[in-house]
């Protein structure tokens, strides 16, 4: 699908509802999204609140959302398994959030806490007990401004299955206990955010503004994106996305009534701030902001006291690095998605010193690796930084069939990028991106086979090809041998030992055996050939 492209800083006007009671002042919506921990950097926290105030100074009619993946991403929500964002959030005063796929990265029990603690709480048109089939969230919230009312529809990814911990939705016997209206056409996603829609206009709302965790085109599910929901529904008046951390002043996209409907995001970290803006006249624009004239000093007091509880402990010096060990490129985009880089393999290496010689194999799932390492003195927050989820290492027993079965299912994308893909250590492996994937998949992307003829060839344990009906040691994160993280499902294994170490720390232990990190690792080891393009 080819993707559009908008000025950052384009203002868009659209037409608007013809049942709509205009506002007597200007709506201004401020939003955000995929912060993922990123108080601090580039606009930051204390600007958004900053750029609030300012606005509520001249118009009482200001609302702030976010919409998701605020909690996970970097040192300061690992160390204390989100609190410090809910708390941050709270001081801010948001009037609205949406779960994103990571606000469930640890646990249902600590999903449970944030929404119990969050002073504006949750929604959700899609989130529910599969079992009861009843929503756990409410489905829109409305506001009045004057006599003018807005309500905003939540929906989060039915992707948060896989790319969230798949433990975390199931019971104790593995079976799923929570949904998010995933199917393959996309039919109960788009049918659950339309009843919400019909409930919120029947309930008298004048505009509808969808917050969608769904993403635009990168690295997400087609009939589970945006753009697909805003074609297969109707009575969304504008969306405000996250999820594929897009900078997206504004998409526009008709919908079942061939009306165009504005979706924007603002990317990740805060790079921008989001505004909607509903004017007097009904009239609908969006814009980013990427810069603010201040801050505000209660807010970035708050952060700089929570990071001090823990400032020490990640001053910790670790080793050095005479060079870049990159995972992202200049504009922000993931390079090991789709491709091998030096520090996939270093942090394979690490998993498998980890092991300590009993396994064979390591396996790391790219979207497990969050930041570049950086030249220079490298300290115990460069290891948080990188691997912030303080995921489990397991090392299980895997039969040759299910390595192959595995490495189809993370290559399927290619090349395209995805978070499954699969770096290695002990193994080598060829993938022909000119084969059409043989993967079979559920309604919640995790692999059921593989048919077909297949991309992934030449796969060595060592310098021996791998035998299908041999068994191997492998040691990975329990997110992807036993949870089935990014749909893996690695049939057949059977646990050898588990709850040994964290990922932060093979990584910060294999960081500390070199005084200085091996000059090899400033490029790939071509584990994975790549041939077809």
């Amino acid at each position: 699908m080819r993707k559009l492209f908008a000025v950052l800083l384009l203002v868009a006007l659209f037409c608007f509802p013809s049942h709509a009671a205009m506002p007597d002042r200007d709506i201004v919506i401020i939003y955000t999204n995929d912060v993922h921990c990123g108080v601090d950097e580039n606009i930051g926290y204390a600007g958004v609140a900053f750029y609030r105030d300012e606005m509520k100074k001249t118009n009482p009619y200001v609302t702030l959302v976010d919409a998701g993946d605020a909690v996970q991403g970097a040192v300061f929500g690992t160390i204390s398994n989100g609190r410090y964002i809910i708390e941050i959030m709270n001081a801010m005063g948001y009037d609205l959030a949406i779960p994103g796929n990571h606000e469930f990265d640890y646990g249902m029990s600590q999903f449970e806490n944030f929404a119990k603690n969050l002073k504006c709480g949750y929604i959700s048109c899609n989130f529910r007990d599969d079992v009861t089939g009843q929503l756990l969230l409410e489905p829109y919230r409305m506001f009045t401004y004057g006599n003018t009312k807005v309500a905003f529809v939540g929906a989060s990814t039915p992707d948060s299955i896989t790319s969230s911990t798949p433990s975390s939705f199931m019971d104790a016997l593995g079976d799923y206990i929570y949904s998010f209206d995933g199917d393959k056409t996309g039919e109960k996603l788009c049918a659950s955010i339309q009843k919400a829609i019909d409930a919120a206009r029947d309930a008298g709302a004048d505009f509808v503004i969808l917050v969608g965790h769904l993403g635009e085109y990168e690295d997400v599910t087609e009939v589970w994106s945006a753009p697909f929901v805003v074609g297969h529904t109707r009575g969304i008046d504008a969306v405000i996305d996250g999820h594929s951390h897009e900078v997206t002043p504004s998409l526009m996209i008709k919908n079942l009534d061939g009306k165009e409907i504005p979706i924007t995001q603002t990317g990740t970290k805060l790079k921008n701030i989001g505004q909607i803006t509903i004017d007097t006249s009904g009239k609908i624009s969006t814009k980013l902001i990427d810069s603010v004239s201040g801050r505000n000093g209660k807010i970035d007091a708050l952060i700089k006291e929570l990071k001090a509880r823990y400032e020490d402990t990640l001053k910790t010096r670790l080793g050095h690095l005479d060079f870049d060990m990159p995972a992202l490129n200049e504009k922000n985009e993931w390079l090991i998605r789709n491709d091998e880089k030096g520090i996939c393999d270093f942090l394979a290496d690490a998993f498998l010193a980890a092991s300590e010689g009993s396994a064979e194999v390591a396996f790391v799932n790219a979207g497990g690796i969050r930041a570049d390492l950086k030249k220079g003195e490298i300290t115990y927050n460069d290891a948080l930084t990188v691997c912030p989820f303080g995921n489990s290492l397991c090392i299980c027993e895997v039969s040759g069939q299910a390595i192959l079965d595995e490495l189809e299912m993370g290559t399927r994308m290619m090349p395209q990028r995805n978070g499954g893909l699969l770096h290695v250590a002990g193994l080598t492996y060829t993938v022909d991106i000119s084969i059409p994937s043989p993967v079979r998949l559920d309604e919640k992307n995790m692999l059921t086979g593989v048919s077909g003829p297949r991309r992934v060839k030449d796969v060595k344990i060592g310098d021996t090809p791998l035998d299908p009906k041999k068994t191997y040691s492998v040691i990975s994160s329990t997110y992807v041998l036993r949870e089935k993280g990014d749909g893996h499902c690695f049939n057949g294994a059977r646990l050898v030992r588990t709850g040994f170490v964290i990922d932060t720390d093979a990584l910060a232990h294999y960081i500390k055996s070199f005084e200085t990190i091996p000059d090899k690792y400033k490029t790939s080891q071509k584990r994975m050939t790549v041939i077809g393009e």
